[in-house]
């Protein structure tokens, strides 16, 4: 019998390019966690962390009134990324996936009610009542291995 492993797409840094399908996988597995909202406020790019949660075809966050939300009301083209590092002392390895959509504050009060049931949940005490959905129009993701030099700093930095 002749069986065909499907190969992984390498890319010229040597890193396995994710599928979408295991792009989502990985965001639907570290939701809750922390990642990096991209927007533009005033003409700059500011990152910003924000606690999410995939819902569906999107992703979920909570904010407050402030520049963030008046920067995502005019300009709502943004970009979230989430990273993970396992430090494995035998194959220490990081993941990043980037989702780059469109960010709507989410009015309809059935579609509030069930975000709200989700739990999304901010590590900050005062995380606002606004929900945000950020639809995912496109997704990319990389996997690398870490040179032994970078995961020896990041464990002792972690300790």
């Amino acid at each position: 019998m002749n069986v065909q492993v499907e190969a992984k797409a390498v890319d010229e840094r040597g890193s396995e390019v994710l599928s979408p399908s295991e792009c989502l996988r990985l965001l639907a597995e570290s939701g809750g966690a922390p990642g990096r909202l991209g927007i533009l406020v005033q003409g700059r790019v500011v990152v910003l962390p924000y606690n999410f949660l995939t819902d569906g075809d999107g992703l979920v966050l909570r904010v407050g009134p402030g520049a963030t939300l008046e920067a995502l009301l005019s300009e709502p083209l943004v970009a979230f990324e989430v990273d993970h590092f396992e430090p494995s002392a035998i194959d220490p390895f990081a993941w990043s996936v980037l989702v780059q959509g469109e960010a709507r504050v989410v009015r309809d009060p059935v579609g509030l009610d069930e975000l709200r049931a989700l739990g999304v949940a901010p590590f900050i005490p005062e995380p606002g009542e606004l929900f945000v959905r950020i639809s995912i129009e496109t997704v990319s993701g990389r996997r690398f291995r870490i040179n032994a030099l970078a995961a020896t700093r990041y464990e002792r930095r972690s300790s």
